[in-house]
């Protein structure tokens, strides 16, 4: 039988792009990854905005600035009718003098007379989480009935970025299977050619006695040792630019971006290199059994 600690494959050209094309598929495989773990972060902080209380303000004085007192008691009531209506709204009720009061004592102190401003009624309204309202239909009923309520518009937006977010998550999920199926396909692909090219060694090894799960385990450990250096370097490229956005995106004024990537989620991103390396690992111990069980 031949010494199977000394054989060893000659070199071929699969050697020297298989590595590159592994550091290619690993870099945007990461910066999709960590670009979809602070998507997510944001997804969330932006979800628990969205899933609390809603505020309503009903103007107390006209484009004139007159008060309007009897008015506004009627807009009050049409507003609670109308939410408190609303699929998905648990409870309304308006803030009176002593909650406008805590409201207000920050910014104005808790020793200035409300009733000597121009401040605006509001609504409290606790929706249901799991079952939130539709708030642009919402703002519709509003207007329409109520010209004088305004709803928190930005929450609106939030809740349409949180849409947003969704699809954009979904779609870097499509791709990160694109490119595992791309890896497959490259694995498979190169280590074939590899074996075609090596034929005439593995014709002769066979002959001396080596089996099949000794050349597939050759191969394979080679595989991975190449997709481990491509991943390795990858992921270095990758890991630079995606702090740098991150700290841009964090960095613009007033930004909503608040949420950067955890640190138990960098050990996840370190973790994707070896991933795809265990996954070309596979690929290329299945190609190889099959191929030689087929045509050696």
């Amino acid at each position: 039988m031949a010494n199977k600690n000394a054989f060893l494959f000659a070199d071929e050209t699969t050697r020297f792009y298989f590595p590159w094309i592994f550091l290619l598929m690993v870099f945007i495989g990461t910066l999709l990854c960590g670009s979809g773990l602070f998507v997510y972060n944001c997804l969330n902080r932006w979800q628990q905005g969205v899933s609390e209380s809603l505020t309503i303000q009903i103007n107390t004085y006209d484009d004139n600035g007159v008060f309007r007192a009897e008015a506004v008691n009627e807009d009050i009531e049409k507003a609670l009718s109308i939410i408190r209506t609303t699929p998905g709204v648990r409870e309304a009720n308006v803030l009176d003098e002593n909650q406008m009061g805590e409201l207000m004592a920050p910014w104005i102190g808790a020793d200035v007379n409300l009733m000597d401003l121009p401040l605006p009624k509001l609504i409290d309204v606790a929706i249901d989480p799991k079952n939130p309202p539709f708030l642009e239909q919402l703002k519709m009923d509003l207007s329409i009935q109520v010209p004088n309520a305004s709803l928190d518009s930005h929450r609106i937006w939030l809740t349409q970025l949180v849409k947003l977010s969704h699809r954009i998550l979904q779609l870097i999920g499509i791709i990160l299977i694109l490119i595992i199926f791309t890896v497959v396909f490259t694995v498979s692909y190169t280590t074939r050619a590899s074996l075609k090219i090596q034929e005439p060694i593995i014709r002769l090894v066979h002959m001396m006695g080596a089996k099949d799960f000794y050349i597939t385990t050759k191969y394979a450990w080679r595989s991975l040792k190449r997709s481990l250096i491509g991943g390795f370097l990858g992921f270095c490229c990758a890991a630079p630019i995606l702090v740098a956005l991150i700290y841009c995106f964090e960095g613009m004024s007033d930004s909503i971006f608040t949420t950067g990537i955890y640190m138990e989620q960098w050990l996840f991103l370190a973790g994707y290199p070896l991933l795809m390396s265990f996954i070309a690992f596979i690929t290329t111990f299945k190609s190889v059994l099959g191929y030689l069980k087929r045509f050696i």
